[in-house]
């Protein structure tokens, strides 16, 4: 029996753009609120979620959507700040996607069918953005407010997606620990 694995598709972001967004994120820690950040390392644009699936079936996840990916290379355009929210209040803090979200949910989609005869459900809704913190309470959340809102149209960078990553994530008290499993080059790439 093969082990099960936490794994997602994502598309990794390059250095300049971790480090654009940390700085945003050292930014935003001066309200002090109680959030929990994601690590610069980890920020990703998550394309869809499997959750816990045996170890034996990666061959078969990669190549299906090595077969039905058709959207090319594309860029996006990192820009603004907002929250989602629930019942609560605010509860994710996260970067936009100003331009290039068109063919970042064309992407979406292809995987999402390549892994339906698979067994997952594709996600029926997506919005293209990079989650940076997620809050745990109301303490500090004003001042986190007020600092979203005075950084809400920063410009955060310009990436190329080329490729699309299967992730392996393991949690742990610290966090997650991310592990590339494979990456499948978008047709056209280089």
């Amino acid at each position: 029996m093969s082990p099960v694995w936490r794994l997602f598709w994502a598309v990794n972001l390059p250095p300049v753009a971790r480090a654009a967004l940390a700085q945003v994120q050292a930014a935003l820690k001066e309200a002090g609120a109680d959030v929990k950040w994601v690590e610069a390392e980890n920020l990703h644009l998550t394309i869809q979620f499997l959750g816990e699936t045996p170890a034996g079936r990666v061959q078969a996840i990669v190549r299906a959507v090595q077969d039905m990916v058709a959207v090319g290379p594309f860029g996006l355009h990192l820009s603004g700040l907002g929250v989602f929210s629930g019942r609560d209040g605010p509860r994710v803090v996260w970067a936009g996607v100003r331009q290039g979200g068109d063919s970042l949910a064309s992407l979406h989609c292809q995987v999402g069918e390549a892994m339906r005869p698979l067994g997952y459900i594709p996600e029926k809704r997506f919005s293209p953005h990079l989650t940076l913190a997620r809050i745990r309470s109301s303490r500090g959340v004003a001042e986190l407010m007020q600092l979203i809102a005075a950084l809400a149209a920063t410009h955060l960078g310009d990436i190329t997606v080329s490729s699309v990553d299967l992730m392996q994530s393991e949690l742990s008290r610290r966090g997650p620990v991310y592990t590339l499993l494979s990456s499948v080059r978008l047709p056209g790439g280089v």
